[in-house]
């Protein structure tokens, strides 16, 4: 019966060993499309703008979808969202979703301008008046 048991346990092993092939693993971090964005048209300084953000990857290898705001400079800023893919060579077809709220205060009076995307994704520009 051990003996058994051992050839069992050896037979799972190999089978778990076999479909691990990490020769052909791909895994990198992907600009991925922010699809909706929800900006008000005006704020008040010091005190926080919510910006609410729908980000999509294409398909089932995509996990850990982030959107972040990144300063260009004081009155200039891009929101950019990236998704991790990981794949073997096989993806599951499906979109995989992320939203998020964006919480911003800014510090000067007059207007921002913010960009959405990067090439190839559909490019998109708002600004807010801070009063």
């Amino acid at each position: 019966m051990g003996q058994l048991k051992a050839k069992f346990i050896l037979i799972i092993l190999i089978l778990m060993l076999s479909c691990a092939d990490n020769d052909n693993l791909v895994k990198r971090r992907i600009p991925i499309d922010i699809y909706e964005i929800t900006i008000p048209p005006s704020g008040t300084i010091n005190q926080d703008v919510q910006v609410q953000l729908k980000a999509q990857a294409t398909n089932g290898c995509f996990s850990e979808l982030g959107i972040k705001l990144i300063e260009i400079n004081s009155r200039h800023f891009l929101f950019k969202a990236t998704g991790l893919f990981q794949s073997n060579g096989i993806c599951h077809n499906m979109m995989v979703y992320k939203d998020t709220i964006i919480n911003f205060k800014p510090s000067m009076t007059g207007k921002y301008f913010f960009q959405t995307n990067e090439a190839p994704f559909e490019i998109r520009k708002d600004t807010i008046d801070i009063n």
